[in-house]
């Protein structure tokens, strides 16, 4: 049985560290800005070059690192109200996925919306590498010890000594293969000749499936339960039917084809 005791910081000067979720941050930032940019050479998407796709993920990571961590303060809001300055300290962790990916739609599409680029082109080729971002990012919650399990006697599970000495489900890893699952299917995809929207909107239909299962497993999610389910189960069947229903219309739709 495996017993947690790993140190979270990839580099630590004195008070100044780097951290395996802040190389995540960073390689989102690289890959997402890669996949645009070179859809900007490809003349893929009207009025995107090759400055405004680096300005559009910029702006679009700064608007779901903003999304993402007001949605945990609200989650977490009697602990804040209480420790008000806590707010602020993002490098501490506190990140909550549907937040950030509200936060980061939201700016995408003001700056889309701005500059007449085609939004749903935009998350279509966006929407292939965030699953393998957030793989990284569900592997470095691991290593950061944050959303475990509930206890179980399983030969995988894992003791997380800095929360009790019960063997727990590592949930963490259990949504990282579900991302690394949907990345691959996504990628797969990404070759058929498809409608516009018809990878977002699949993304969108099975990450709310895949979230749904997997966060059954979470141990930290009992106290946000309502009816039997968590926030984030109901957020995800919402993720779910917007992406059913999306779907549906562009099935119906005389979109343009696109692939590669």
């Amino acid at each position: 049985m495996f017993v947690h005791n790993i140190n979270p910081d990839l580099v630590r000067i004195g008070s100044f560290s780097i951290r395996f979720y802040g190389i995540v941050y960073a390689l989102g930032f690289i890959l997402v800005t890669y996949v645009l940019v070179k859809a900007a050479e490809n003349k893929r998407i009207l009025n995107l070059n090759e400055s405004k796709a680096v300005d559009l993920v910029t702006y679009g990571i700064l608007g779901a690192v903003i999304g993402a961590r007001i949605w945990h303060i609200i989650t977490e809001f009697e602990y804040y109200i209480h420790n008000p300055l806590q707010m602020l300290e993002i490098w501490k962790g506190g990140l909550a996925f549907f937040g950030g990916i509200a936060g980061g739609i939201i700016v995408v599409s003001f700056f889309c919306r701005k500059y007449k680029i085609d939004l749903i082109k935009v998350l279509d080729i966006v929407a292939v590498p965030m699953p393998f971002i957030v793989f990284l990012g569900r592997i470095a919650n691991f290593i950061n010890g944050e959303h475990y399990g509930f206890p179980v006697n399983l030969p995988w599970a894992v003791v997380f000594p800095f929360i009790d000495s019960q063997p727990r489900h590592p949930a963490q890893l259990y949504e990282a293969l579900s991302m690394l699952l949907l990345f691959l299917i996504l990628l797969f995809l990404r070759k058929k000749k498809r409608k516009t929207g018809f990878i977002i909107w699949s993304a969108f239909m099975m990450y709310g499936c895949f979230r749904f299962v997997t966060e059954f497993f979470r141990d930290t999610a009992v106290k946000h339960m309502v009816f039997g389910l968590s926030t984030a189960q109901y957020l995800s069947i919402v993720v779910f039917v917007i992406g059913i229903y999306n779907l549906s219309k562009t099935s119906d739709s005389t979109s343009e084809y696109t692939g590669g």
